[in-house]
């Protein structure tokens, strides 16, 4: 009896406390502290209000940048300038020495003509006539094909120029001796032909004169300049000490 009294008072203990716990009021929903604020949204700034570029109107002046004049710049030895083809120089020496030669014969051969009709008659027109047209291709031949190798950007030299022109006239000479000799003739066209060694010449002692200045000009470009360097010096002799300065140049 006992045992069964204790048993039901416990089960009635934990009867009651089974409906006190459920009776309590449920628990609220857990919030934020207070501490703890939210970050506000985000909004874009506003653009910057950019003044419009002025107006620029025809009066006004645009300003621009100061140019440096190529003296202010600091020298620079530039390199030696590649070589060119000569040939086109080579063919525009000959076209102008021979439109050298052929302008100065006909000027001085119409010349000659003309002061030997005046002087000493018609009968030796002809020689007077034949004189100044040989002078006037000896003459112009040379100035021409200088003048045209100059134009061209060569370098040569008016002397080598007709040196060379007189050795074509040389060669000239005597190959027309050499073709019309034996009692033969040569054709009117093989004497003519000959008169262009002259011209031949005359172009090669301007390309010979020119390469050498073109050696020349480098050779100087490649040689350094020229320094003075002094050093003091210091010597004892008998006579007591002396003092003076050793150069090198």
């Amino acid at each position: 009896m006992v045992k069964r009294t204790r048993l039901s008072t416990l089960l009635a203990l934990l009867l009651v406390s089974g409906l006190a716990s459920a009776q309590e009021t449920p628990a609220e929903p857990a919030r934020a502290p207070a501490g703890s604020l939210t970050p506000p949204p985000l909004v874009g700034a506003p653009d910057e209000d950019v003044p419009p570029p002025p107006d620029v109107t025809q009066g006004d002046e645009i300003p621009t940048r100061t140019s440096v004049p190529s003296q202010a710049l600091p020298s620079v030895k530039s390199a030696p300038p590649a070589a060119k083809d000569p040939v086109p120089r080579v063919a525009v020496e000959v076209l102008s020495g021979t439109a050298g030669g052929v302008v100065g014969a006909t000027v001085l051969g119409s010349v000659g003509y003309l002061l030997g009709s005046a002087t000493v008659g018609c009968d030796e027109c002809l020689v007077m006539a034949v004189a100044g047209a040989a002078a006037g291709g000896i003459i112009g031949i040379p100035v021409g094909t200088y003048a045209g190798g100059r134009f061209m950007g060569g370098r040569g030299r008016v002397g080598a120029t007709v040196a060379g022109s007189m050795v074509g006239w040389g060669a000239t000479f005597l190959a027309l001796t050499l073709v019309n000799s034996g009692g033969t003739e040569a054709p009117p066209a093989l004497n003519a032909a000959l008169f262009i060694l002259p011209v031949v010449g005359a172009s090669a002692g301007f390309e010979l004169s020119n390469a050498n200045a073109l050696r020349q000009e480098a050779a100087m470009q490649a040689a350094p300049a020229p320094t003075v360097r002094l050093m003091p010096v210091a010597t004892y002799s008998s006579k007591g000490p002396h003092l003076g300065l050793m150069g090198s140049f």
